[in-house]
């Protein structure tokens, strides 16, 4: 990975409040990457039916029972919505309301009144159109172009990295939804750097160190690396206390530090010793982004006597709200039409990494893509 930030400037304001590129960014970036929508546990079940907005795109995510199939959310007559926004229902079948179209879980079309030969109109047929998706550790994940990488090849090494947390069993205990009058971008960088944390995070700063720490090498669409905990804290806490528990398959150096990922372009997974936190990322305009924060933990920590999540939720709520105002604040300081983009310091090495890609891919006009990897 590179890593001659002694050059090297942030963006300029207009990347982060122009109309224009937004748009192309939710086409280039989000539209033609890998989105999470949420947990398959929320939708698995047979008949739930779910209208959920990806990247400004309505799609209907409906339980099998064994699954989940994604489908555009219009019927195939029309173009009325199945599931009104943001709504979850249970049925059989999925119906249109507006002229009584029937389809089945998989998509096929089952009934069309008075329309008998409506299946023949079209030779490719009349079912709905299927949104591609993956699941991955529990989480549903959805791809609104046709020509994006699988999945598992989006991730490079991610999976084997995160194998000792076994995401895919741990449990929800808690979501907080944010709008954050913020940039997404402003959001991911924030991430990438911790050179805030001692003036932004007094909290997690007495809790973890906030320098010396590892940088991840990078096989696939994310960006990482850890920092250690402190010697006299047990966990990620307001107060540094928590369980005495740790991840069986976790050595001993990895237990004792707090692992960041970036999945681009819209999630983080924060891995601790005994949880994990993540937020989902779904941009709304240039100045504004939707957050989804999610908690989980192990059952068997759950399940143990006097057991409670409230430190780890009350660490990270604070936490959000700190990051939430200093990226509002940025986002007011870089639409003053008299900014200029300062300079990187020289440990904003994963910040650095990712404002490469962005103008790698601004210049020939493309998806992110992972430029590291190439290092």
């Amino acid at each position: 990975m590179m890593t001659e930030t002694q050059d090297a400037r942030a963006l300029p304001g207009l990347a982060y409040t122009s109309e224009d590129l937004f748009a192309w960014e939710l086409e280039r970036f989000f539209r033609q990457g890998w989105l999470p929508v949420g947990r398959v546990a929320e939708f698995a079940e047979k008949g739930t039916q779910a209208a959920v907005m990806s990247a400004g795109r309505n799609i209907l995510i409906a339980g099998t029972g064994d699954g989940v199939n994604v489908f555009v959310n219009a019927c195939r007559h029309r173009g009325h919505e199945l599931v009104a926004p943001a709504c979850k229902i249970r049925r059989a079948q999925v119906w249109c309301a507006y002229h009584a179209w029937v389809y089945g879980l998989d998509g096929e079309l089952r009934r069309a009144p008075r329309f008998e030969d409506a299946a023949e109109r079209d030779p490719q047929g009349m079912g709905l159109l299927p949104v591609r998706s993956a699941e991955w550790n529990g989480w549903l994940f959805v791809n609104h172009s046709r020509d994006a990488n699988d999945f598992s090849e989006s991730l490079g090494n991610l999976t084997d990295i995160l194998a000792p947390y076994h995401l895919g069993t741990l449990k929800q205990t808690s979501t907080e939804v944010y709008d954050v009058h913020a940039n997404w971008k402003l959001l991911v960088e924030n991430y990438l750097e911790c050179y805030h944390c001692p003036s932004t995070h007094p909290e997690l700063s007495k809790v973890q160190r906030t320098v010396n720490g590892e940088g991840f090498t990078s096989t696939g669409m994310w960006l990482g690396g850890s920092l250690d905990l402190k010697n006299s804290a047990a966990s990620m806490s307001l107060d540094g206390q928590g369980p005495a528990w740790t991840f069986p398959e976790l050595d001993e150096n990895r237990a004792r530090q707090v692992c960041y990922y970036a999945v681009l372009p819209g999630l983080f997974v924060t891995a601790m010793h005994d949880y994990v936190v993540t937020h989902r990322l779904d941009p709304v305009a240039p100045d504004r982004t939707r957050v989804i924060c999610e908690w989980f933990f192990p059952e068997e920590l759950l399940t143990s006597p006097g057991f409670t999540p409230d430190y780890a939720i009350d660490f990270w709520k604070t936490t959000n709200q700190q990051d939430w105002e200093a990226c509002s604040s940025t986002q007011r300081g870089v639409s003053d039409p008299r900014y200029i983009a300062g300079p990187l310091a020289s440990h904003e090495e994963e910040l650095y990494t990712f404002l490469r890609a962005l103008a790698d891919a601004y210049r020939i006009d493309s998806p992110l893509r992972p430029l590291w990897t190439d290092q």
